[in-house]
């Protein structure tokens, strides 16, 4: 995990620009600005008496000529069904035809029925059940609904073999309809289906294999999301620190809740919910844009209302552009951020507004809400550090984007009250104040975001964008106590080594010093604005872990150095069970380690080889746990 440095684009790529002496000048006019609306205006007044933004550009809709190609694509790959790899493309191929379905249309029926099919071929008899109830409750035709209903019945058997009742309710529904098949299909024999699927029917599979939930046994009464190992203390004064509240062991987590705002990337867009970001293999779509896919109908809902009824139009927009590449994922949760933000304080004067007090408050450190320290509030968010207008990472061609999503807006949406034609939202005098709002959070999100691609064992499970504000509250340190993983929708903090009490608890923005070079974290820092790491690892330039003295060259009791012995040996098998991924055996092993971990660090307090060695094999232990491993 990590944050990524931003790429160069070519904004103008997509913008149709004749004038390029007028844009040069216009550079120079740029770089003279020292605040976002100033940044924002200048290009917003050219664009104001230049054509560089084409009202007409095509958005992604949803089509019936795009669900059957995909509906197509998806049979390919069943008819050629040879493994699993197979079922995962069919079944993506599907997603993508419901998503493309109109709603109303006979495809988006047609598209989980056979979505269904699949999933009831790789077991997933739940998921399935949830399909054929879609594909129903869209309008199936009637001389199909006995195929349907069949599957339906054995899905029920395979879940609730002891029970009867939903089975027979389903086959006395074929029943009911195998009339009209048997019009197109006179020889159709009901029964030889019903025996022939029967056969197929296998042990129901999860769509999760392994199910690893972090949990903290008592918690803190103030934090919210920490346990009571942990306090927030005030330092040099407006700096916040988490400090060890009481000694704590490694593999314990001190930190759980969601992070503020989580989106999933563009490779994993159809088999991951775009509100919660669970990995879904029964994704079901937004009624108006094919781009998103939600793992529930609560999560479309709340979704819906908290913020994607104004992305979502968008969203349709930049992602049929795709007006740059390597921080396309950076405007998205920008958007999302911010249409969440103007739903929530009521529109763009409000947001102005409740981010101007917090910026006027003296008091520069994170907010308490009615004595609860929570860092995902809103007002925390605007806490948060952000890149200056003047950095690097303002660029003109971000501006320029920057404009087009406010033209998109007022276009799009009735954040202005109603749908505006192109003029009218030029004249608008909230049209620069959203502009501004949307630089000051896409320049929050550049700072804070981290890009995170988790990896099992054999393949990619998740990638996501997320945005963790309680890492700010930790001390960084290129050799840290702890480091946080993604557990569902939740993130969790945990110790990969001893804490004593009243220690400020360490966390690495750039790495670890055991395994990334010095060279490569002063990079990370500076492609974020920030200044040279002052921490101890870094001042006294401390080796990769290869290059660490032993603790056999530390002065030791002949006692300790044979106990250390002991440990090292059996780490060893613990080391290469952790390399061959296995999650089940990981989580017998796990608590030992924990325990091996702690009696390392008892007796050797300073920076060695296998000291660092245990930090690692927790990382990774923890790293492997997080991954939602499903077996498709």
């Amino acid at each position: 995990m990590g944050n990524e440095p931003t790429g160069g684009y070519s904004e103008f790529e997509m913008l149709d620009v004749p004038f390029k002496e007028s844009i040069e000048d216009l550079g120079k006019q740029f770089l003279k600005t020292k605040t976002f609306d100033d940044r924002f205006g200048i290009v917003w007044n050219f664009m104001m008496t230049a054509p560089i933004y084409d009202p007409k550009h095509p958005k992604v809709n949803k089509t019936v000529a795009d669900s059957i190609s995909w509906r197509k694509i998806g049979n390919k790959e069943y008819t050629n069904l040879k493994n699993e790899d197979n079922i995962s493309k069919s079944i993506q191929a599907y997603t993508k035809s419901i998503a493309y379905a109109p709603v109303g249309s006979s495809e988006l029926s047609l598209a989980y029925a056979n979505r269904s099919v699949v999933l009831f071929k790789a077991g997933f008899y739940n998921e399935c059940l949830h399909d054929i109830e879609h594909s129903l409750k869209a309008g199936y035709p009637d001389y199909l609904k006995t195929k349907l209903h069949i599957r339906q019945a054995l899905c029920f058997k395979a879940l609730k073999p002891s029970s009867h009742i939903e089975t027979g309710i389903s086959m006395a529904s074929a029943m009911q309809w195998l009339p009209n098949l048997k019009k197109n299909n006179p020889n159709y024999n009901i029964k030889d289906e019903y025996s022939k699927m029967m056969k197929q029917l296998q042990k129901p599979r999860d769509t999760n294999t392994v199910k690893f939930t972090p949990m903290i046994k008592n918690k803190n009464s103030i934090i919210a999301g920490g346990s009571d190992a942990i306090k927030l203390i005030k330092s040099n004064g407006n700096n916040q620190h988490i400090i060890a509240a009481r000694s704590i062991k490694s593999g314990e987590f001190i930190y759980i809740n969601k992070p503020f705002e989580i989106i999933t990337c563009d490779d994993k867009r159809y088999n991951t919910c775009w509100h919660c970001c669970r990995h879904t293999l029964a994704g079901i779509p937004c009624d108006n844009c094919p781009s998103i896919v939600f793992c529930s109908q609560k999560c479309k809902d709340i979704a819906w209302n908290e913020y994607h009824d104004l992305e979502c139009p968008i969203l349709s927009y930049a992602m049929k552009l795709k007006l740059c590449t390597q921080d396309d994922w950076q405007f998205q949760l920008t958007i999302k951020v911010l249409s969440k933000s103007l739903k929530a304080t009521g529109g763009i004067d409000a947001l102005k507004k409740k981010i101007n007090e917090v910026d006027a408050k003296k008091d520069k450190s994170m907010i308490y809400t009615d004595g609860i320290f929570d860092v995902n509030t809103l007002d925390n968010f605007h806490r948060l550090d952000y890149s200056q207008p003047t950095s690097d990472t303002c660029l003109f061609p971000r501006v320029v984007r920057t404009a087009s999503i406010v033209l998109l807006f007022g276009l799009e949406t009735n954040i202005f009250g109603r749908k505006m034609k192109l003029a009218e939202v030029y004249s608008n005098k909230q049209s620069p104040v959203l502009g501004g709002l949307i630089l000051r959070y896409l320049m929050t999100v550049q700072r804070n975001a981290t890009f995170c691609d988790c990896h099992g064992s054999t393949k990619v499970t998740l990638t996501h964008a997320i945005i963790f504000p309680f890492e700010n509250m930790l001390v960084k340190n290129c050799d840290p106590h702890v480091n946080w993983y993604s557990y569902e929708s939740n993130v969790a903090v945990v110790a990969e080594r001893p804490i004593k009490k009243g220690e400020k608890i360490r966390f690495s923005t750039a790495g670890r010093f055991q395994d990334v070079p010095l060279s490569e974290r002063r990079k990370i820092h500076a492609s974020f604005d920030l200044p040279p790491c002052k921490c101890l690892a870094c001042v006294r330039e401390l080796p990769l872990v290869i290059n660490l003295p032993s603790y056999k060259t530390l002065t030791l009791s002949n006692q300790v150095e044979r106990e250390l012995d002991r440990i090292m040996i059996k780490s060893a098998g613990y080391s290469e069970l952790i390399a061959e991924g296995d999650a089940e055996k990981l989580l017998k092993i796990k608590d030992t380690l924990y325990k091996m971990t702690d009696k390392f660090y008892q007796h050797v307090t300073v920076p060695c080889k296998e000291a660092s060695f245990f930090s690692l094999m927790l990382g990774m232990l923890h790293h492997l746990l997080s991954i939602p491993r499903c077996i498709i």
